[in-house]
């Protein structure tokens, strides 16, 4: 074959001594099938994957107890059943000492890449947890992905304390400062304080690290802020009637008859609001909207006259408040839409960023001023003047907001609203400009992980730019500045060569590439001596698509902690709770589907004879 080339496995392929060959293979038993694993081996599994089972659905080690009996019952048949023996003391051991201990591994495995960091601290009144994040390129995925690295008691949460409960986890992994790329936390003082933060004491060990604020905190900052100009608190609105009601079975009971009697039909539930929950008010506005009539009949009929129960009256009559819920119906949906985007765990937005918040920015500013004055500002949103705003009639409050307004101006002054609504968002968009990270060239130059964005020479300087901004990526160096800048060259001139990005349907409905993947498909091409063809852009690539844009996977493991250490858990010991987080964060895969390899399984059966070894030694 080596001078015939295709034409002689074509036609070797088509010859009869071939097909006959072929056949024959296909009807033989694979040599596999002989050496079938031993009953022992999957009596393991069974106690393995029933652990895994109950870590990830959250299930009390105590069901352990009863499954190893029912088991028996049920599969009467079976003889690894019969064998199977996994109570809670057996199931804990293998949990936090064999499947913990190895997605672990696996994940400091890819911290060989650059990572970043994400923190954060519950507010528990007990024992408070320090969530420890890392962002990183995970190889066996092929993408960006957050994983769970630990979670230290610091129940005294001054900064000094945090930064030695994070430095010395990373240490008890082997992990320093020097390869972390940024570093994400929530906005408070002891985490970002510029004189004795976290940050502060994170950046004197690397200070080439980044530092990044949560763009979903600063968001709901500017929400807040819009909040409080409004002449009602309709925050506070929503906790009084939803307190008002939550401890009364009668109060929901009058409210339900008297609905009834207005509208035939079964009420909907009275959320509750919840002030730290970034996509809280929307949800309670559009509900409060249509329950008003019958709220406001409620709380005017309601015979039990508290000072809250007048208070609430007071605000519902108020002719301000159904027009200003309706405006809210109308804007908070562009916020809501950017948070949602920008939490997103395993789609890359940050280099989206940039994008957003200028467009986030210019549609509140389209509502309230003229384009002239929004286009005289250029390219730089903080040059915007307020003086030139829309007339009343021309206001960006929504087509339902008018309506409302229609009925409302044939009874009383709508100065008042229109008031209302130019304060909510003059404080709304000076809020934005200030918070958002407009002056940090960065979120601009991370556009470059997009697809189609490294096409200049323009580009190639930023993609050196940032080369040179994180030395940590170890390409730096002339020698590695140099090769890059070819591979970006070559990049740039072989848009034929080059993958089709695999998309994804973002939160706002746009179909957006789904950028680590398609940098692991850049990765795989290879010169004709079969060499990496990009792997210096590559390296800087995945460095970069580690920056997150907001600290929402750490706020999502504090709502997974308290689905595990509920009031029925109460017991658990800090370590299991540890390794369970580390089993449902760093094993992304069902528990049915999850891979269990021979050395995992071996792991699994020393767990359980330690137990053995541990009940006789207690027995003797």
């Amino acid at each position: 074959m080596s001078h015939g080339g295709r034409h002689d496995i074509t036609k070797h392929v088509t010859s009869k001594h071939h097909l006959e060959m072929a056949k024959s293979a296909s009807s033989s038993k694979s040599i596999c099938s002989y050496y079938k694993p031993s009953e022992s081996q999957s009596v393991i599994e069974a106690e393995s994957r029933w652990a895994l089972f109950v870590s990830k659905h959250n299930l009390a080690f105590l069901n352990s107890d009863h499954a190893t009996q029912l088991f028996t019952k049920i599969f009467k048949d079976s003889e690894i059943a019969k064998k199977f023996s996994c109570a809670r003391t057996k199931c804990a051991a293998i949990v936090t000492d064999a499947l913990a201990p190895y997605f672990t591994s696996k994940l400091i495995k890819n911290l060989s890449n650059p990572f970043s960091i994400m923190i954060d601290e519950s507010n528990n009144k007990t024992d408070k947890s320090c969530i420890i994040l890392v962002r990183v390129f995970d190889s066996e995925v092929g993408d960006i992905r957050t994983r769970f690295l630990d979670m230290p008691i610091v129940n005294i949460g001054t900064a000094n304390n945090l930064f030695s409960a994070l430095k010395e986890s990373l240490h008890k992994f082997g992990l320093t400062f020097s390869r972390a790329v940024s570093f994400m936390s929530d906005t408070t003082n002891v985490m970002k304080g510029a004189r004795s933060g976290v940050k502060k004491l994170i950046k004197d060990e690397n200070p080439f690290l980044h530092d990044v604020g949560c763009i979903c905190h600063l968001a709901d900052l500017v929400v807040k802020a819009g909040m409080e100009t409004l002449p009602i608190d309709i925050d506070q609105l929503f906790v009084d009637v939803f307190y008002h009601f939550y401890h009364s079975s009668k109060k929901k009971q009058q409210f339900t008859d008297l609905w009834q009697s207005l509208f035939t039909s079964e009420p909907e539930v009275i959320l509750k609001h919840s002030t730290t929950r970034w996509l809280s008010l929307l949800r309670c506005v559009r509900r409060y909207i249509n329950q008003y009539e019958g709220l406001k009949s409620y709380f005017l009929t309601c015979d039990n006259r508290t000072n809250k129960v007048e208070s609430i009256t007071a605000r519902l009559e108020d002719p301000l408040v159904l027009p200003l819920l309706y405006f809210l119906s109308y804007i908070l949906p562009h916020i809501d839409r950017f948070n949602c985007i920008f939490q997103k765990s395993y789609q890359n937005t940050t280099c989206q960023l940039y994008v957003e918040i200028n467009r986030l920015v210019k549609l509140y500013a389209a509502n309230l001023l003229t384009s002239a004055s929004i286009q005289a500002s250029g390219t730089n949103l903080k040059n915007l003047k307020f003086d030139s705003q829309l007339e009343n009639e021309h206001l960006g409050i929504g087509t339902e907001t008018w309506a409302a307004i229609s009925v409302f101006e044939q009874e009383r002054n709508t100065k008042p609203f229109f008031e209302a609504v130019r304060k909510f968002y003059v404080t709304s968009i000076k809020k934005m400009i200030k918070k958002f990270p407009f002056g940090d060239s960065l979120f601009r130059d991370l556009e470059i992980l997009l697809p189609t964005k490294l096409t200049s020479t323009t580009t190639i300087s930023i993609a050196l730019k940032l080369a040179e901004r994180f030395p940590q990526l170890e390409i730096s160096d002339t020698i590695s500045l140099d090769k890059l800048r070819e591979e970006c060259l070559d990049y740039t001139l072989s848009s034929a060569d080059l993958p089709t990005p695999d998309m994804y349907t973002a939160a706002d409905g746009i179909e957006r590439p789904q950028i680590g993947r398609y940098w692991r498909k850049v990765s795989q091409l290879l010169t004709l001596d079969h060499q990496p063809r990009f792997p210096l852009l590559y390296k800087l690539m995945i460095g970069l698509m580690t920056i997150p844009a907001s600290n929402a996977d750490a706020e999502r493991g504090f709502s997974m902690l308290r689905k595990i250490h509920t009031d029925q858990r109460s017991n658990l010991s800090q370590s299991t709770i540890t390794a369970l987080m580390s089993i449902k964060l760093n094993c992304e895969d069902c528990c049915i589907d999850t891979e269990l390899p021979n050395d995992l399984l071996l792991d699994c059966k020393k767990a359980t004879s330690k137990v053995v070894k541990r009940s006789q030694a207690i027995n003797n």
